[in-house]
Order: structure tokens, then sequence, then C-alpha cells
């Protein structure tokens, strides 16, 4: 196995010189500000470009495109059991927003 292990470490310096240049020229842009606790994140496949953002605790947040701030789409959180993921996981599929 020390062939083996030889050749996987020269394959990791090889990703890790072309990956580390590449890392250092990635810079983070906040798009959109306003969330607490965001779990889920898909568009409204109508070709609006919204943005549907699921939030812990049962509030979905709307982004209009060039928008930065969401607006409350429904608060469902009093339907909401918070703690212990139960549903919230699943809950677009419940909404039936987003493109398949």
């Amino acid at each position: 196995m020390k062939p083996l292990h030889g050749l996987a470490s020269l394959v990791c310096a090889i990703v890790l010189a072309f990956t580390v240049p590449l890392l250092a020229a990635i810079q983070l842009t906040p798009v959109v500000s306003g969330l607490s606790s965001p779990l889920f994140v898909t568009h409204a496949g109508d070709g609006s470009n919204r943005l549907f953002i699921v939030e812990r605790g049962g509030v979905i947040k709307v982004l209009q495109p060039g928008g930065s701030v969401p607006t409350v789409f429904p608060d469902i959180s009093a339907r909401v059991v918070a703690g212990g993921e139960q549903g919230r996981a699943g809950l677009q599929l419940g909404l039936g927003v987003g493109g398949r």
C-alpha cells in the first residue's frame, strides 16, 4: 500500500496547487439581509426570478429580483413546532414553491 499512499499524496498536492490560488481569488458578496436561520432557498419556477427563503420557525420570505431585503410571504410560525426538525426541512414540498 505504500505506492498507493505516495500516489494519493501526490494527487492531493496537485489538487492543492491548483485549488489554493482559485480560493484566494474568490470574494463573497452579501446579496440578502434580514434573515433569521435560513434553511432552504428555491426559485419561484415561474420565470419571475423570485427567490423563496424558508426560515427555521416557519417564516417564509420572498426576495424580488434586484432586491436585497426579502418580505414575509406566509408566516406559518404558529403552525410549526420549533426544535428537532419537525417537518421544516421538507416545508418547501408542502408549499408547492420551486420548480422540479
